[in-house]
């Protein structure tokens, strides 16, 4: 049901579960190297993505989210998705930061849906021109759109798919992939 792609921050206390071994990451470059994804560096914080469908990973302390990428398109229904995500521990991506914008970005890359619609939890279903996410109910915090959005095309855009450039209010009667956030405990 779901892809599951790393970002993980450069520590030494760094561990990744994968295919039921517990690898020791020389931080983050060694399992990167073992299994052929690609490396990154933003900020000073090294990243990398893998494309594999069964990882579990856990970060250092000072991270403290997974992200889950739906693996195939399906029927938007908010609800249903935000309780797929809900059975992961999570919720709906909340886009809290450009740093989380970033990261789910690298995801989406490297899972081959750069460019697809990928619902996010951010609507105004309740009330047009209020954006709020679903699972927190808390409005918006930050302007992470696309340029001249939001702009209710057609009277009749809703949700949010966040695509390489921003966040894209869109209509939610597309099939469409999601991202859940699961929060560490």
């Amino acid at each position: 049901m779901f892809s599951i792609f790393l970002a993980q921050r450069e520590t030494d206390d760094s561990t990744a579960y994968c295919s039921g071994h517990w690898i020791s990451l020389l931080p983050g470059l060694l399992l990167a190297i073992m299994l052929g994804g690609p490396i990154f560096l933003f900020l000073g914080v090294l990243m990398f993505a893998v494309k594999i469908d069964s990882v579990e990973y856990t970060t250092s302390r000072r991270w403290s989210t997974k992200y889950y990428l739906s693996k195939h398109p399906e029927p938007f229904d908010i609800a249903k998705m935000n309780e797929r995500c809900k059975g992961l521990g999570g919720y709906l991506v909340e886009i809290n930061s450009r740093g989380e914008q970033r990261t789910v970005k690298i995801l989406m890359f490297y899972s081959g849906a750069k460019g697809k619609i990928v619902y996010t939890g951010l609507t105004d279903l309740g009330q047009e021109g209020r954006f709020y996410y679903y699972h927190s109910k808390k409005p918006m915090a930050g302007a992470y759109w696309r340029r001249r959005q939001p702009d209710n095309y057609g009277g009749k855009e809703h949700c949010t798919q966040l695509m390489h450039w921003g966040l894209n209010d869109i209509d939610c009667h597309r099939n469409a992939r999601y991202v859940c956030e699961v929060p560490r405990r």
